[in-house]
């Protein structure tokens, strides 16, 4: 695929095009409220001046794509490259081969497995943007509100696809014609750089967006608390700049000095209040699935999904998470054995929820600003309230090193975002613990390897056989 944004039913032609090409199954895109077959939107129904009714059908799409993006590529890629996940299937062997045996073919399924999809998600949320200026129908307030929410998916979208490639780089100025020149790669730091601007410009389109969104937003925006109007979805985007902040503090290329204090500011108010409940903790945005006709089943119930063993064998005792680890009859395949599942990933489960971002995971990145600024105090507090309100376990005591509290915090967010995102394939890069100093080495030809490779097609179509990222 070429990185490029343009109208959606270009969108639904280039995207038909590449699943064609690479074997994928097109995912279902609908979701309630009820809307037409979002995988077939008409050019009709977006051409013109964007009107409520059209913005509800593309915001609906784009949501639905946040939603597909956390499928079986982007999870099952990360989750095993971070020591969580093997997928043991007797017809795939590459799925252990090329994240735990050796390093990803750029030309197969996984090298070239989880990129696209995050740039069509971007393509739908910039075929909004590109239409609010000439939107009828819709108050100021309405444009913002929609400009604050479509800004803050974009740049989320963007942020996934840089977990899995990393100092790799990614495209981000992919908002252009279709038939323009492919976007350049630039280099993590100046990636971060610019998803925590857009983070910025979507926070300020949400503080003028007025007391609601001019469209309904899926259950998972009030499954868990409510995140439903702009200001209570800026504690989202909030979150998110929290999160992208402390990642540029870390990032050993080029650390971002100023970074730890606008990620503290930035969870500060997205957590409020510390919470005292299960409930407080899972407070966020979720993805929801359906097995209604038309409508996207959960992407990650699998049969072949096992647990890395060092997941079940880790669990301290009396963790209440537990319950997200079954065993089972031992299966060794390809080199790998394990006697675990989870639930997360039963086939019976194709309504499993996912959260997107929870207030669980704010606390969590707000305990890793603390310790990088030396307050292991701070930080073992936010750890104990994850640790002893989600965990069930007695509070641990305040570290005696940075590198003790690191450990404690990526204990907190292995058994709490299981199964959710990139985030400790992100962490074990950031800590510099992707190596057999703090992991097995698994296979003979294991080599930690830490970020997927840009795809064949990305550098085919410039022409080229490697890509070095800008940075400046």
């Amino acid at each position: 695929m070429t990185i490029h944004s343009g109208m959606m039913h270009h969108m639904h032609k280039r995207t038909l095009a590449l699943i064609a090409g690479m074997g994928l199954a097109a995912m279902a895109c609908k979701d309630s409220p009820s809307v037409t077959d979002l995988n077939n939107v008409s050019a009709e129904a977006v051409s013109g001046a964007l009107t409520p009714a059209s913005n509800q059908l593309l915001v609906t799409g784009l949501l639905n794509g946040i939603r597909g993006d956390l499928d079986g590529r982007y999870l099952v890629f990360g989750e095993t490259l971070a020591r969580d996940f093997y997928r043991l299937d007797n017809a795939e062997n590459r799925y252990i081969t090329e994240t735990l045996g050796g390093l990803a073919d750029y030309s197969g399924f996984l090298g070239g497995g989880a990129f696209s999809q995050f740039y069509f998600t971007v393509r739908a949320g910039n075929t909004v943007l590109n239409a609010l200026p000439s939107a009828t129908g819709l108050s100021t307030s309405d444009v913002s509100g929609t400009r604050g929410l479509v800004r803050t998916f974009n740049a989320l979208s963007l942020y996934r696809a840089l977990e899995l490639r990393d100092s790799l780089g990614i495209a981000i100025d992919v908002n252009h014609a279709i038939d323009d020149p492919p976007a350049a790669f630039v280099c993590k730091p100046n990636a971060l750089a610019s998803i925590s601007s857009s983070l910025d410009s979507a926070a300020t389109d949400l503080a003028a967006g007025g007391t609601a969104f001019p469209f309904t937003l899926p259950p998972g925006f009030t499954l868990n608390g409510s995140f439903n109007t702009p200001a209570a979805f800026l504690r989202f985007n909030r979150g998110l700049k929290g999160k992208v902040e402390l990642y540029r503090a870390l990032e050993h290329s080029k650390p971002n000095a100023g970074s730890l204090a606008t990620a503290l500011t930035a969870l500060n108010s997205a957590i409020g209040a510390d919470p005292t409940t299960k409930a407080g903790l899972a407070a966020g945005v979720w993805s929801t699935y359906s097995t209604a006709p038309g409508e996207t089943k959960q992407p990650i119930a699998d049969a072949n999904i096992y647990l890395n063993p060092s997941v079940g064998d880790s669990i301290l005792a009396g963790d209440a998470r537990a319950s997200k680890i079954v065993t089972v009859t031992t299966r060794t395949l390809f080199g790998v054995s394990t006697k675990y599942k989870s639930p997360l990933t039963d086939p019976a489960n194709l309504t499993q929820v996912t959260p997107v971002m929870t207030v669980a995971e704010m606390v969590l990145l707000r305990a890793q600003v603390k310790i990088e600024q030396g307050d292991l105090v701070g930080a073992a507090s936010d750890i104990n309230i994850v640790h002893t309100i989600s965990g069930g376990l007695p509070p641990i005591a305040v570290p005696a090193s940075k590198s003790a509290a690191i450990s404690a915090v990526l204990y907190e967010k292995r058994y709490e975002l299981l199964a959710t995102s990139a985030h400790r394939l992100v962490d074990l890069r950031a800590y510099s613990r992707l190596n057999g100093t703090w992991l097995k080495k698994e296979l003979a030809g294991d080599v930690f390897q830490a970020a997927l490779p840009i795809p064949k097609r990305e550098l085919d179509t410039r022409g080229v056989t490697s890509i070095t990222p800008t940075c400046s």
